[in-house]
């Protein structure tokens, strides 16, 4: 019995090590960016990266824009992706194995446009900006706002800053994280010219890792047991 027991565990390890999974995500400072070195880092990087090497999960980590990694997650059967924001169109779409950060976002306008909004409602007269498929994409168009009529879709975020230059009379309003903003405004003068009018609020305000949900159990298991473990013993940065 103790020897059947032993097989059946150390082929369970095996299959466990052999397995590859493909991590996929975008240049979300200052969640996750590139440092000096050229190197991916940052808080949502370390969490992921210490869950999986914990866990004795092999993987390949790779940067792409927003479109690409979201596609790859829904359709390779192998992947995950992370800092993914969690909301009603997405739930049963993924596997959601563990938070990796709090976020929020904002709507933005230029200062010198003067534009004021006091609830949700009021930006259903104006232009707005989203990046496509992501959370604030989603869930402007579950509160009535369409692509025909208040939603300009782009491909990244670095788009906003040449829809800004060049479409000024076509576009009102950007919706970004906030963090995000923080960050690149450092480094961007046109950026720097924006200010948040309205906090997107009542959603859920973290970000998870989460898998295509053809990943197998046992690997999805082992994460998230490792995830728990980790966590209470406070190993993970919060």
């Amino acid at each position: 019995m103790k020897a059947s027991f032993l097989i059946v565990s150390l082929l369970f390890s095996t299959k466990l090590f052999a397995y590859t999974l493909n991590i996929v995500t975008e240049l979300f400072p200052t969640y996750q960016y590139l440092d000096a070195d050229g190197k991916l880092a940052g808080p949502t990087v370390s969490k992921v990266t210490s869950v999986l090497v914990d866990a004795n999960i092999q993987f390949n980590l790779s940067v792409q824009p927003w479109h690409i990694a979201y596609n790859a997650v829904q359709r390779d059967s192998d992947t995950c992706i992370f800092s993914i924001g969690r909301n009603n169109e997405r739930e049963d779409m993924f596997s959601w194995l563990f938070p990796v950060a709090e976020f929020s976002s904002s709507f933005y306008a230029l200062k010198s446009r003067k534009i004021k909004l006091d609830v949700l409602e009021d930006a259903l007269k104006y232009r707005t900006a989203v990046i496509r498929n992501n959370f604030s994409h989603q869930y402007l168009k579950e509160n009535g706002f369409t692509e025909q009529s208040q939603l300009v879709v782009i491909s990244s975020f670095n788009n906003v800053l040449d829809i800004l230059k060049t479409r000024k009379n076509q576009l009102d309003l950007v919706v970004l994280g906030d963090a995000q903003v923080k960050a690149a405004s450092k480094n961007s003068t046109l950026l720097a010219e924006l200010e948040p009018i309205l906090p997107i609020q009542n959603i859920n305000n973290k970000l998870y890792f989460a898998c295509n949900k053809r990943v197998p159990k046992y690997v999805t298991d082992k994460i998230k047991r490792t995830f728990k473990i980790l966590s209470q013993q406070s190993l993970l940065n919060r």
